[in-house]
């Protein structure tokens, strides 16, 4: 017997791979998923893989796919791919995910807490210690969110090993035997460098580098404690040409560039799924995703780029109702199919607007969705949406407008090159349109009731969409 193969994902909703006999090829072999040491699942490695046939894998029925999310817990969790008949690991078949804590903790001690699990697995015997400022009240926070520990201690200075330091101001120096040390300091442009130069001062090494909550976190003596390249995030707005920049990415990057789709409207990643992502991969280029609303710029030690496109609101609005009206029959989105009329092919795009807009609940396009889709989850709450806008997108690397999409890419593509990045050449794919469903537009003006209250609607957007193209221009 030789066993061959390797695991390819190994995520909280999907574990996937391939496993074989090299000795034996027409031989089925299985797999044990393992997770946190306990046995969930045994697969049979006989799904078909063209890929794999293509490389004289046998038939090419070797793969294997699960998910697991049904047996993760809170916080961190081991996962596990092995050879059932031997027991050994598969190829890239041990990793770990992050799942948030809850409690009665703030956001903020949320994310601090799914950052230092990236990197430690909270143990009954574990000694942890908070330095400085708010440090006595981490003790409450560990406590109300479950983590397992047998003392913990918060104080000025640490004058005894701890297997986990937390920090809000840089400490006094630190027994050799102290464990993994998170320091937080104010974020700024310059925080990087600073930090890196303090640590080294400190005979700490390297570090890893995580934005939370308005600050930066110093994780040091972590395992995979280097900082990989920086990875570009594709914010993608819906309607907005998102969809043709994202196979742009996928062309060149292949499997370097991970599309984080989920098939629910109202669904938003958290910062800890993203990090487990990259420290799971850090061969990856970077993301594109509908479904992020916090924009970190540091995660898993990876300075995170940000680029989006805007598109006049006007057009945006058109273009989701004549994408609903052309994909209706093959939604299977249960979140989207309530945010849309239930007859929304047979009508008219002023009656399939009449209906978005008189809608009391809140949905997507009801009213300012770019706005809304960058001010909603910033930190803290915002009463002026439009600030807080324009403030998430501000702290972006790129912001383009679709209208103007070669010369928006022209312009990604010197930034990206200023900043070492690998960049796709060529012009964008035409993907995704749905002009074909558009029918009469003469209702929208101030003097027709539902084309007065698209524009209403849409004011905000296109206050943002005019201050993003004004920047564009420089």
């Amino acid at each position: 017997m030789s066993l061959i193969g390797c695991v390819d994902t190994l995520w909280d909703t999907c574990i996937s791979g391939w496993a074989a006999d090299d000795a034996d090829l027409g031989k089925p072999v299985q797999v044990d998923v393992i997770v946190n040491s306990q046995p969930v699942a045994t697969l049979d490695c006989v799904v078909f893989r063209e890929d794999l046939r293509a490389a004289g894998i046998g038939d090419g029925c070797k793969g294997f796919s699960f998910d697991p999310s049904a047996h993760l817990r809170p916080g961190r969790n081991t996962l596990e791919v092995r050879y059932s008949v031997s027991g050994s690991l598969l190829p890239g078949g041990r990793g770990h995910w992050v799942r948030r804590r809850e409690g009665r903790i703030s956001d903020e001690e949320v994310a601090l807490l799914a950052a230092i699990e990236a990197y430690h697995e909270f143990r009954p015997e574990d000694h942890i210690c908070g330095i400085g400022e708010g440090a006595k009240e981490f003790g409450r926070v560990l406590y109300e969110a479950g983590v397992p520990f047998q003392k913990f201690t918060g104080s000025d200075a640490l004058t005894e090993n701890a297997d986990v330091v937390i920090s809000w101001a840089w400490p006094k120096p630190m027994p050799e035997q102290t464990g993994v040390q998170a320091i937080g300091f104010d974020e700024a442009a310059e925080s990087p460098g600073q930090i890196r130069q303090a640590f080294r001062e400190c005979g700490l090494g390297e570090v890893m580098l995580e934005s939370i909550a308005r600050r930066i976190f110093a994780f040091a003596n972590v395992p995979r404690a280097e900082n990989g390249p920086p990875a570009m995030a594709h914010i993608h707005v819906p309607k907005c040409a998102g969809t043709s920049f994202r196979i742009l990415l996928e062309r060149h990057f292949g499997a370097r560039h991970l599309g984080l789709y989920v098939n629910d409207t109202y669904f938003v990643y958290g910062d800890e799924a993203v990090r487990s992502y990259l420290l799971g991969r850090p061969d990856l280029q970077g993301f594109s995703s509908h479904h992020m609303r916090r924009f970190p710029r540091w995660l898993a030690g990876r300075e995170i780029l940000y680029v989006t496109f805007l598109r006049d609101p006007i057009q945006q609005f058109i273009s989701y109702m004549t994408h609903i009206k052309k994909h209706y029959a093959g939604i299977t989105s249960k979140s989207l199919l309530e945010a849309v009329p239930p007859d929304a092919p047979q009508l008219t795009l002023r009656e399939f607007a009449g209906w978005l807009l008189t809608q009391e609940r809140d949905i997507p396009f009801r009213e300012n969705h770019n706005v809304n889709f960058f001010a909603r989850h910033s930190d803290p709450a915002a009463q002026d949406r439009l600030g807080a806008a324009k403030a998430a997108l501000e702290g972006f690397f790129f912001v383009g407008i679709t209208e103007r999409m070669e010369e928006s890419i022209n312009q990604l593509r010197e930034f990206a090159r200023a900043a070492g990045l690998d960049f796709p050449p060529g012009p964008m794919p035409a993907e995704n349109t749905s002009a074909e469903y558009r029918d009469d537009l003469q209702w929208i003006h101030p003097g027709d009731e539902v084309g007065r209250m698209l524009l209403r609607s849409v004011e905000l957007d296109q206050q943002l969409y005019d201050w993003a193209a004004a920047r564009l221009s420089g």
